[in-house]
């Protein structure tokens, strides 16, 4: 069995880390380990990592070359809160468990219900006697940019005794999604400057060691050009034969590809030829329209055919990040809000007192006896109910009528 592998599944983290949320010790827990560069490494910024500081550079535990790109864009991962009784008009907060440090902009949090600019969950305040929405709850983006834990802040509207749960599972509005919620200027980056909320090809997931390639926007208006005299290593680039739009400051130049002319024509001062095609080469200064300088020294042959564009090769971002979809492969992802919360476990099985006799340990599990008389669930440990469990959320029923799915362990007083 391999001790790490090169998904977020739990069995790929580093298996001489706990799994237990609890039993951080000096070394950390799996939902704190996060994928970089070089490999797994351990987030920065907590106890176990020894450091406060949570821009620090992550301590690198398993080397494993490009396992962040390997992985794609950021996934959620888990989903975590702490158990109480939300006093009326307090606060609540969610923690949102990605598998890699992930840059977050939002506009400032504030205690009230306005989402203008904000990353935020929404959760619906649902009443105890018939299990409807009552008022929502805007949890949004409070800290922990930078690092692969996010928190989200609600402040809870007046009320009556309520129990949470996410809005639009099965209760509220149809129209909003399960999940992070990116209104206006709102943003999540994964630390290579590149979007977690970009669209991406369904082929090459993260289980078959790609990333796969994000969909991006085809200019609306772009510069055609010729190579007018081959670069080696500069930042001049001479050209003629410009037709279409204007050459600009700040347009993204590619290679056009057309006619026998490779699409990895151009190589960066590192032998790269992606510059050709990934967008990050631009225009810098416009001597003449037969004359630029672009961002970074290349070398190109003459009589290539180039484009340069204004929008081209911009990221489609959703709007939402849904935890239905959130796991490490597309095979894997489920639901989130019914899988366990962070470092949790998916079944709760009843312990034996310690010190009970014919117990090894003195804290053994009660198990079945048979029950069928084919043994097939022979010494099956009994484990408690969903609203017991570790799970994130479980279906409650109202004193009156109806029943929904809330948030396991909270609820708001009236």
């Amino acid at each position: 069995m391999p001790l790490w592998g090169t998904t977020t599944a739990a069995g790929d983290k580093p298996k001489f880390l706990p799994v237990d949320k609890n039993a951080v010790g000096s070394t950390g827990s799996r939902e704190h380990a996060i994928a970089v560069a070089g490999g797994w490494g351990l987030s920065p910024g907590i106890a176990a990592s020894g450091n406060d500081n949570k821009d620090a550079m992550p301590e690198v535990l398993v080397c494993v070359k490009n396992l962040a790109t390997f992985m794609g864009s950021a996934s959620v991962i888990g989903v975590d809160w702490t158990d109480a009784t939300v006093t009326d008009t307090g606060t609540f907060d969610i923690t949102v468990t990605f598998d890699e440090a992930v840059d977050i902009t939002s506009a400032a949090w504030t205690a009230d219900q306005v989402v203008t600019n904000k990353a935020y969950i929404l959760l619906s305040r649902i009443g105890k006697t018939d299990m409807v929405e009552d008022t929502t709850m805007a949890c949004q983006y409070y800290s922990g940019d930078g690092s692969n834990q996010i928190v989200f802040r609600g402040t809870a509207q007046t009320g009556d005794a309520a129990y949470l749960g996410f809005n639009s599972a099965g209760v509220g509005d149809t129209d909003v999604i399960t999940g992070i919620i990116f209104n206006g200027s709102a943003a999540l980056d994964d630390e290579d400057g590149y979007s977690a909320i970009g669209i991406r090809k369904e082929a090459g997931t993260a289980a078959a060691g790609t990333a796969g390639d994000k969909i991006i926007a085809d200019g609306s208006a772009a510069a055609s050009m010729t190579v007018n005299g081959a670069l080696d290593q500069s930042t001049t680039l001479v050209i003629d034969g410009v037709s279409g739009a204007t050459l600009a400051v700040g347009q993204v130049v590619t290679v056009n590809g057309a006619g026998s002319a490779p699409a990895s024509s151009i190589t960066d001062a590192d032998g790269n030829t992606g510059i050709s095609t990934d967008n990050s080469l631009t225009i810098t200064a416009v001597a003449s329209q037969t004359s630029v300088t672009v961002s970074e020294k290349i070398t190109v042959a003459d009589n290539i055919v180039l484009l340069a564009s204004t929008n081209g090769g911009g990221e489609m971002l959703v709007d939402a990040l849904s935890f239905v979809v959130a796991g490490p492969t597309f095979a894997s992802r489920s639901d989130i809000s019914l899988i366990t919360r962070t470092g949790m476990d998916t079944s709760v099985a009843i312990q034996l007192e310690t010190g009970t006799p014919n117990s090894d340990t003195g804290n053994g599990r009660l198990v079945i006896n048979a029950s069928d008389g084919s043994a097939s669930n022979v010494d099956s440990p009994i484990v408690v109910e969903a609203y017991l469990n570790d799970v994130s959320t479980y279906q409650a029923s109202g004193s009156s009528s109806g029943t929904a799915y809330v948030l396991k362990g909270v609820d708001v007083s009236a």
